[in-house]
Formats: C-alpha cells, structure tokens, sequence
C-alpha cells in the first residue's frame, strides 16, 4: 500500500464517521423540532382559554372599580351634606348658648 491509497482511506473512513455525526445530528435536531412544535400546541391550547378567563376577570374588575368610584363620589357628597348641615346646626346652639350664658351672667349678677 502506498500513501496515496492509504490517505485515500483514512479520508474515506473520516467521511463515513463525519456523514454518520451528520446523521446523529440530524435526527437529534427533527425530535426537538417535532417535541417543540408539541409544546407550542399544548401551550396554545391551553393559554387562549387563560386569556379569555384574564380579560374576564379584567372586564369585571373594571365593573367593581366603577361601582366603588360611585360609592366613593357618594361618600363624599354626604360628607359634604353633613358638613353643612352640622355648619347650620352648630351657628344657631352657639348662639343660644351664648345667649343663654348671658342670661345666666345677668341673673348672676343681679343676685349679688
């Protein structure tokens, strides 16, 4: 055997391992692509019917924002009702119990 055929061989046997790598990787890479493309289905499956629940739950979180802003906006009209009130209540005792501080002061006085 010669050099030349003997190189011719060992090339030969390099290609032969090289095409089987190729092979290995090959087949390696289609079962990931195959148990991807399974993922993504079961992920899609599953993920539409969480995001019509989220903007469900979203739509009816926004509902109980707006009846608490009402309740809200009620409170604070009361408030303000009552504040008034308690203004027009409070003016007429304060000047009936000065008045009537007077009186007691004046009758106090005469007594002495």
């Amino acid at each position: 055997m010669d050099a030349g055929s003997t190189l011719d061989t060992v090339l030969l046997v390099l290609l032969v391992v090289l095409t089987g790598a190729g092979i290995v990787a090959a087949v390696a890479l289609v079962r990931t692509l195959r148990d991807t493309r399974a993922l993504v289905a079961e992920l899609r499956e599953r993920l539409v019917p969480l995001i019509d629940k989220a903007d469900v739950t979203l739509d009816a979180v926004n509902a109980e924002l707006l009846r608490v802003d009402s309740i809200v906006s009620q409170v604070e009209e009361v408030s303000e009702t009552v504040s008034a009130a308690t203004g027009f209540i409070r003016s007429p005792v304060n000047k009936a119990a000065e008045v009537g501080a007077r009186l007691i002061g004046g009758l106090r006085s005469r007594r002495k």
